[in-house]
């Protein structure tokens, strides 16, 4: 059975503050999610990871090296958490004491159910995009507090915030991965070499890990997924 493994950024907001993130996106932040994604291609191979926010979605349509549901969750945090702090720690100096982790845990599910699932998460990095963005906007333009701005924006739709965000900064400036996500998958290029045997050149088909930081949107590209599911990759 296919599944995702769902890895969860824990108490983040401190951190982040604590080193200084840009608001609302920081690109640094997200290249260091992107990197602890695809350090689990290698010993664990997904077929692909969707990465928004402080999430980072494995999916795996075969078995890991693990078999146990709480061995994947223990290892998984674990080895995030501390590839996370690794890739941080090349730029930021954080102090042994700071608090940041990953929670993890296994959602089982249908190969049917994999395109819904993407589109399900996606949707969610589009909600979380236009709330940051309302609420840094508002703090900044309106000076208002923390408080005061979750009291102002209580109770409005994503059309209003949209609104709201093309008043003060607009729509335009809003980069593709903020609103849709990451991908990291495996893709197939072509790499030229030498037949020593026959004495002439080659071309052939090789594996390489890719980044996607301007992704489709799954609910408009459902064949997308299905060929990936399909075929262990992207073409």
């Amino acid at each position: 059975m296919p599944f995702f493994v769902r890895l969860d950024g824990w108490t983040f907001h401190g951190l982040a503050k604590k080193i200084k993130l840009k608001k609302p996106f920081d690109k640094f932040f997200a290249s260091c999610l992107t990197k602890v994604a695809r350090e689990f291609f290698i010993p664990f191979n997904p077929y692909l990871a969707y990465i928004f926010s402080d999430e980072i979605n494995l999916l795996f349509l075969k078995t890991t090296t693990f078999r146990r549901v709480e061995k994947i969750d223990s290892v998984f945090a674990g080895l995030a958490s501390s590839l996370f702090f690794k890739e941080i720690n090349k730029k930021k100096n954080i102090q042994a004491t700071e608090a940041a982790a990953f929670d993890c845990r296994c959602i089982p599910l249908e190969k049917k159910d994999i395109a819904p699932y993407l589109i399900w998460r996606q949707a969610e990095a589009f909600r979380n995009c236009n709330n940051a963005y309302a609420q840094y906007l508002v703090m900044k333009k309106e000076k208002l507090n923390a408080r005061a701005t979750t009291k102002r924006l209580q109770g409005m739709k994503t059309k209003e915030l949209r609104n709201l965000i093309n008043k003060y900064y607009g729509l335009k400036k809003i980069l593709s991965w903020h609103e849709k996500g990451i991908l990291v998958y495996r893709k197939l290029y072509k790499k030229k070499g030498y037949n020593p045997i026959k004495k002439k050149k080659v071309e052939v088909e090789r594996l390489c890990i890719a980044e996607d930081w301007k992704p489709p949107i799954f609910a408009k590209n459902k064949n997308l997924i299905n060929k990936l599911v399909k075929n262990g990759f992207i073409l």
